[in-house]
């Protein structure tokens, strides 16, 4: 008996030699593992880097790095540091993922603290109320796993320490080293010359997706803080291609005192038109607008990073590049802009918004830009309000417009108004209470609910200022022209916005949102055509009788009845033509989807245009470099 009970305990003595030896190893391996599992999907998925040669030799790197660290921190007993770091590394990528989810760019710590966080934190809790429980169970699935791992490799650390032998020379070490980092230089040496051979501030503001192919993830954190206190400012010309020179018809179906009005409504889906809850319109006024107007449902926003990009794409017929805030960055007055060409034509140019002028450096752009007058918060009388709201988002939109008539009033003939709505901004909480619809009140999902009632409070103030243009005279010989800034991006069960695409890869999908133009001159007609709102101000221009688009204007006029590819920057530019969705990643043109409900084939884009669209971005990515403040 006492020959087995020994026996049975040297048994178990070297099966828990083999545990712990299996554990330790098996908490190191997957740290190795789960980082450059999570890394490469980060690289691959968001920024889809366009030289894998690259990629595998900063993998090498990473793994070679990994091996020479392990020996110094055994025998220093500090490996537990390395679960930390992990666990750092996975809250970082959990938020990237969640954050490109909904935003279809990379988690940026600048772009966070500069965006429209407006009043009771919008964006924050409406991207919170938008994210799955499910993927978020997903995402956090190998904590429990990996703590367990370094629960059991806690209480194993000194037979770990006993038992590794894999340990190097200090000349050794050094040695490697010198490899590791000649690795790495000779991957950003080749990856970059691949790139144009720029340097890495430049590169960053060119493409993000190339810069983290060349220097790594963790530094686009490090050059983001560089540039903050070091901007860019590029000292080469940038001519404007020949093909962006284009003519216009020049229909002048609209006379030169002709009033012209446009109106920027605040999340507007174009799948909100039309749509119903409880036999109840959620914007009665715009659905019958839209049979009285030329109407767009396939209205294409550049929304890049915020709701500003909307009105720097109109004012302007530039595509917003991404990782760059141009009313901030850039100098507004070296671009061109229909104010300053209807300045010329002898309007007043009139900008209007309910909230603070400073918003977006709205106030300093738009000076720039050409406006003479930008009515902001500050011109508006809470006290005089009709509606009784709180001013988190400044004055609310029925009393924003009912006071904006007297200012319209006020001012000379003929005249550019051009008015930005806020009431219906997310979280959609920011409409009267007393204008609470029945119908919707028994709605579950508070979100839905806001949405709905916001939009059909919007919905009716627009009315209220079409009547009362009407009633003082000011809407007979008025161009009026309404679209929105962006979709309400939520994706709820109850609604959900944008349009149906078949993706093959977790892209951002393109906005549709509704264009509305009306005139007496114009004939009501609905136009399926996929437009862009680059085409607004040389539509203008078109129907004031104007032969020429502006040198720097990128759209074209809506009424020539063609269809063009549509180009809108995210990580990666992207392309919509005829209902199908491409990636420009390098020099391939890789088609990720299409509009589910389409009936047309995958169209065929020519070299030409293909190289058009490349050159277009090369020129837009010079552009934004050489015009900073």
């Amino acid at each position: 008996m006492h020959i087995i009970r020994e026996t049975l305990k040297e048994l178990i003595s070297i099966n828990k030699t083999k545990t712990s030896y299996l554990i330790n190893n098996l908490f190191l391996v997957y740290i190795l593992l789960g980082f450059l599992l999570k890394y490469n999907y980060i690289l691959l998925i968001f920024f889809y880097v366009p030289s894998y040669t690259g990629l595998i030799v900063r993998n090498i790197t990473i793994i070679l790095f990994y091996i020479l660290l392990l020996g110094p921190l055994i025998k220093k007993k500090q490996t537990g540091k390395l679960y930390w770091i992990y666990i750092a590394f996975s809250g970082i990528y959990i938020i990237g993922y969640l954050y490109y989810s909904y935003f279809g760019n990379y988690f940026s710590i600048i772009d966070y603290l500069m965006s429209e966080n407006t009043g009771r934190f919008g964006n924050m809790r409406i991207f919170i109320e938008n994210v799955n429980p499910l993927i978020l169970l997903g995402l956090f699935f190998d904590f429990p796993f990996i703590t367990f791992l370094y629960y059991k490799f806690k209480k194993n650390k000194k037979f770990l320490q006993n038992s590794w032998n894999f340990s190097f020379s200090k000349k050794t070490l050094s040695f490697s080293l010198i490899i590791v980092l000649l690795l790495l230089a000779g991957q950003i040496y080749y990856t970059n010359n691949l790139f144009g051979s720029h340097g890495p501030q430049e590169l960053y503001h060119r493409s993000t997706s190339k810069f983290v192919n060349v220097y790594g993830y963790f530094p686009l954190y490090l050059i983001e803080i560089y540039e903050q206190f070091n901007p860019y400012q590029a000292d080469y010309e940038t001519p404007t291609p020949d093909f962006l020179k284009g003519e216009l018809q020049g229909r002048d179906i609209i006379d030169d005192d002709t009033n012209i009005i446009v109106i920027q409504v605040e999340s507007l889906d174009e799948k909100m038109i039309d749509h119903e809850y409880n036999n109840q319109e959620i914007t009665p006024y715009l659905n019958e607008l839209k049979n009285n107007s030329l109407y767009f449902p396939n209205f294409i926003i550049q929304h890049i990073r915020a709701s500003f990009n909307a009105d720097f794409s109109f004012l302007t017929s530039l595509y917003p590049v991404n990782k760059n805030y141009t009313y901030r960055a850039n100098d507004m007055s070296q671009f061109q802009s229909i104010t300053n060409l209807l300045n010329q034509a002898g309007y007043q140019t009139l900008a209007f918004h309910g909230y603070h002028g400073d918003f977006f450096n709205r106030d300093i752009a738009f000076n720039e830009l050409g406006f003479d007058r930008f009515y902001t918060e500050d011109d508006y009388s809470f006290n005089d309000a009709v509606m009784e709201t709180d001013k988190d988002l400044g004055i609310n939109d029925y009393d924003f417009f009912k006071q904006s008539l007297d200012f319209l009033e006020k001012s000379s003939d003929p005249f550019f108004g051009f008015f930005i709505t806020v009431t219906s901004h997310n979280p959609f909480d920011y409409y009267p209470p007393s204008e609470e619809v029945e119908a919707f009140k028994d709605i579950d999902d508070p979100l839905v609910k806001d949405l709905y009632n916001s939009l059909a409070f919007v919905d009716s103030s627009i009315e209220m200022f079409i009547n009362e243009l009407d009633a003082r005279g000011l809407k007979d010989d008025s161009l009026i022209i309404i679209y929105s800034d962006h979709e309400s991006l939520i994706d709820r069960e109850a609604y959900s916005s944008g349009r149906d695409y078949e993706l093959k890869r977790n892209i951002k999908k393109p906005e549709h949102v509704p264009l509305f133009i009306k005139h007496p001159e114009i004939e009501p007609e609905i136009d399926e055509r996929a437009v862009s709102i680059l085409d607004l101000s040389p539509t203008i221009l078109d129907l004031l009788g104007k032969t020429e688009i502006p040198e720097e204007f990128l759209g074209r006029s809506i009424l020539d009845g063609k269809e063009y590819p549509i180009l809108y920057f995210h990580e990666v530019p992207q392309v919509l033509y005829k209902d199908h969705l491409y990636l420009i990643n390098s020099k391939r043109f890789e088609l990720v989807g299409n509009l589910k409900e389409t009936t047309q084939s995958e169209p065929e884009i020519s070299d030409s245009d293909k190289s058009k669209l490349r050159e277009t971005i090369d020129y837009l990515r010079k552009l934004y470099l050489t015009r900073r403040r």
